[in-house]
């Protein structure tokens, strides 16, 4: 992985399927990793961190993190809508607030991600 690179993170949220955790989960459909929290800013924020852990831990071991979700997430996000303003807004503060040792955040959550929400039906 080499500094300066800009990856691209689609993320998908939506309720989750697990009645004993969060509500919401978001769904990072790139690396197939996961987070659930009772809030969408919640679940993105600890998804964030977790995508930035395996960021580091595979730099660090010359290793890989990218997997692709299966299909029927792909699916999801096609019909998903993107985030409030507002929200999308929070989301990038908190991004921002979380810094590397070169101060600087490992994820540009606005270049990055495309964060999308599936809307109850």
């Amino acid at each position: 992985m080499s500094s300066g690179t800009v990856y691209q993170f689609p993320i998908i949220i939506y309720p989750s399927e697990d009645d004993e955790g969060g509500c919401f989960t978001a769904h990072c459909l790139s690396t197939d990793l996961i987070a659930d929290d009772d809030t969408v800013e919640g679940a993105v924020d600890d998804l964030l961190e977790t995508i930035e852990a395996g960021l580091e831990a595979a730099q660090k071991h010359n290793a890989n993190i990218f997997r692709e979700a299966p299909q029927k997430y792909w699916d999801m996000l096609a019909n998903a809508q993107p985030l409030a303003p507002e929200l999308m807004e929070r989301i990038i503060f908190n991004a921002n607030k979380r810094v590397t040792g070169s101060n600087q955040p490992l994820i540009d959550v606005e270049k990055s991600c495309d964060l999308r929400q599936l809307q109850p039906t």
